[in-house]
């Protein structure tokens, strides 16, 4: 699967800045015309008051409305000023060509008031005394005027800055969904292959980094199943051939026991070492018979009230030739005699169990060395724990301890540890493995005590 990689064409870059833009683009530039339209509207009403203050004082004054007084009313003013005559004459401030061609005919047909025309604002205002009128005209201003025009630029300047900070807002929420996005393909990634979830996106506080921490557990969950739904299929694939290999297996074994046995009854000194190790080999083919029956079709256990130590020292018996054989030394605890090692369990799947331990810490010492097995008690749990000298274990077997079919050593089934497993945890314990720090592998397992059980 390629790994996606961010666009910026259609994505939520633009869908986000873009609009937000535009939107207070917009919103500011109707702001600047509405500013425009009022102040053009405020500069009527004031050109208007202008025009009925200076006719009030031309009636309260009697002053003629001649060319002269208009000249004077212009200059003081800074507008161009006219009067309108009975006889249809007009006198102005700018001769007798004023008003302008066109506006003339608008003054006649308004009468009074205030208008805008032709690019010139128009006030209209009879003159009480007289029966004439004062016109008063300026040339409009373009476009945006006033405080409007003076706010254009900096409305500019703040759709930029918003124009940013949605950029910036939109990059704090796309660059996580893009890096999210480019670590998708690490769902269907090994474990051991898969990068972790971005920091970035999965510290934080908010939903995006919830929606990472969600997706990292769903894949979490997600391989768990896919584990276990692998185990099963191994575990029924196992079932399937154990029980149809076993009665095929266990018939030729048992008799070439038998034979073995009648042979060393009759044996001299230099055949007897040969006929053990037939007994011995078969003994061992059982054995794994018996551990595939039990991984494939694991029944509830049997149990009973007995004590652990005495356990170790029966399966240390029966594996005393094959220990000497690897230069091994087996050094095994000191039997409680007041039941402090009791447990209630089925005691031949139990010696499976530590008959499996110890040979697993043999064949972690192929120069040989010494097997330690430690026995205590903490609380109302019996704790069994057995060292080798060998090299410890690696970090993939520390973490698949106990995985069915998983071996590192050659030729090995990968179904020893997993028969301690299922039944320590049948007889409701825990198994745990580590390395010391001096070398060699350990591993620990946890079982009710006796006096426990009883109370439960």
């Amino acid at each position: 699967m390629s790994i996606l990689r961010p666009s910026r064409k259609g994505s939520l870059y633009r869908q986000l800045v873009i609009p937000f833009s535009a939107f207070m683009l917009l919103a500011l530039v109707g702001l600047v015309a509405w500013v425009s339209w009022w102040y053009g509207r405020e500069s009527l009403r004031r050109f208007e008051q202008v025009a009925i203050t200076n006719a009030a004082f031309m009636d309260q004054m009697r002053l003629p409305q001649t060319r002269q007084m208009a000249e004077r009313l212009s200059s003081v003013l800074g507008v161009e000023v006219g009067f309108t005559l009975p006889g249809g004459d007009v006198v102005g401030s700018s001769g007798d060509g004023w008003p302008e061609r066109g506006l003339w005919g608008v003054v006649e047909k308004k009468g009074e008031g205030t208008l805008r025309v032709d690019g010139h604002d128009v006030t209209i205002v009879p003159l009480k005394g007289s029966g004439q009128r004062l016109v008063l005209s300026r040339r409009s201003a373009a476009g945006l005027a006033g405080p409007g025009a003076v706010a254009l630029v900096p409305a500019l300047i703040l759709t930029a800055t918003c124009g940013a900070i949605a950029f910036l807002m939109a990059h704090r929420i796309v660059r996580p969904l893009t890096l999210l996005t480019q670590w998708l393909p690490n769902i269907q990634k090994a474990p051991d292959q898969a990068e972790p979830v971005p920091e970035s996106v999965a510290g934080r506080s908010d939903e995006l980094g919830q929606l990472a921490r969600s997706i990292e557990d769903t894949r979490r969950r997600l391989l768990e199943e896919q584990e276990l739904r692998q185990r099963s299929e191994r575990l029924a694939t196992l079932g399937r051939i154990a029980t149809s290999l076993a009665h095929e297996i266990r018939n030729p074994a048992a008799a070439i026991r038998m034979h073995a046995d009648l042979l060393e009854s009759a044996a001299d000194e230099g055949r007897l070492e040969s006929i053990r190790l037939i007994g011995e080999e078969v003994d061992r083919i059982t054995d794994l018979v018996n551990q595939w029956l039990f991984v494939a079709r694991a029944a509830p256990p049997e149990k009973g009230r007995h004590e652990l130590g005495e356990i170790l020292a029966a399966v240390g018996r029966r594996l005393l030739p094959a220990l000497n054989h690897a230069g091994v030394v087996l050094s095994l605890p000191t039997r409680a005699s007041d039941g402090e090692h009791a447990i209630e369990c089925d005691r031949l799947r139990l010696e499976q169990v530590v008959r499996n331990l110890l040979v697993n810490a043999v064949q972690a010492m192929p120069r040989g060395g010494e097997v330690l097995v430690g026995l205590g008690r903490r609380g109302d749990r019996v704790e069994l724990t057995v060292r080798d000298g060998g090299s410890g274990f690696s970090e993939e077997a520390l973490r698949r301890f106990g995985e069915p079919f998983f071996s590192e050593r050659e030729g090995g089934m990968g179904i020893g540890l997993t028969l301690v497993r299922e039944v320590v945890e049948a007889h409701g314990g825990t198994t745990e493995a580590s390395n010391c720090r001096s070398g060699g592998g350990v591993v620990q397992v946890s079982l009710p005590a006796y006096e426990a059980n009883q109370k439960r």
